[in-house]
């Protein structure tokens, strides 16, 4: 039986939401985890940088050739309508791929940096060096965790076409729960360090970070916005996964702890 979260979800997702930001705070104070953020820094700066090029000179003109042009007063509008979400869409793809592409590649940095959080902060792990084989085993498993939520992503959103049929609203909540699941993807990646360590299977990681969905979000919606800001961007999935190490440790963890106590007892 799937244990009751506590918490209203608005809190959770405020929780969620401001993990990362204090995570700023939670790397001036240690010392030791300035380092992590050197070579993920750079990396992550040649990545949007090639992202942001691409975005901008291909999909963009892709998605604007879809708006009707002409001269007539209902196509003006219609244009004047169009380009807000145009413009969402399109930081929606920037912050999309900059989520796969980041989180794949800097995997080998991230996990060790999730686990040195833990150990300041009191949980049971251990560090590991990096290795060729620890590096490879972090990128494939991060590569098909992005692969199996990016499927399921995509097929919720081809579910839900059918809501644009819907007079007056049905465009409307469609761009909501198409924006909601594209937020929890972006959450799941950064919690998936700290429940890889304890062995969690791709089903198992779903299951536990779908009870904390709105946590999930939270922390999905402001790597969002910390993407988008400068210089903040290029740290944002390191401060992503520090804010969802913390959370793990203080939401998570001890729900884990009492169900496996109950389960033995």
């Amino acid at each position: 039986m799937n244990e009751k979260v506590k918490g209203s979800g608005l809190a959770l997702f405020a929780s969620g939401f401001l993990a990362p930001f204090r995570a700023i705070g939670l790397v001036r104070e240690r010392k030791g985890l300035k380092g992590y953020f050197i070579i993920p820094f750079f990396i992550n700066i040649a990545l949007l940088s090639v992202l942001a090029w691409f975005s901008w000179t291909c999909i963009y003109p892709a998605l604007a050739s879809l708006i009707p042009q002409g001269d007539a007063w209902y196509l003006a509008v219609l244009r004047w309508m169009a380009t807000p979400f145009l413009l969402a869409a399109f930081t929606v793809f920037l912050v999309l791929f900059y989520s796969i592409g980041g989180s794949i590649i800097t995997a080998p940095f991230n996990d060790p940096l999730s686990a040195r959080v833990e150990k300041l902060l009191g949980g049971k792990t251990h560090e590991e060096s990096l290795t060729p084989r620890l590096i490879l085993g972090d990128v494939s498993r991060m590569a098909s965790n992005t692969v199996k939520l990016l499927v399921m992503l995509v097929v919720f959103n081809i579910l839900i076409l059918f809501l644009n049929l819907v007079p007056v609203a049905g465009g409307l909540i469609y761009s909501i729960l198409s924006f909601a699941s594209a937020l929890f993807f972006f959450g799941f990646g950064f919690f998936d360090f700290p429940l890889e360590r304890r062995r969690f299977v791709f089903r198992n990681k779903l299951g536990t970070l779908w009870r904390f969905r709105y946590m999930t979000m939270g922390v999905g919606l402001a790597f969002w916005v910390l993407s988008l800001v400068p210089l903040l961007g290029f740290m944002a999935l390191n401060l992503g996964t520090i804010g969802a190490t913390v959370l793990f440790l203080d939401h998570i963890e001890p729900g884990l702890a009492k169900k496996s106590a109950g389960g033995n007892a």
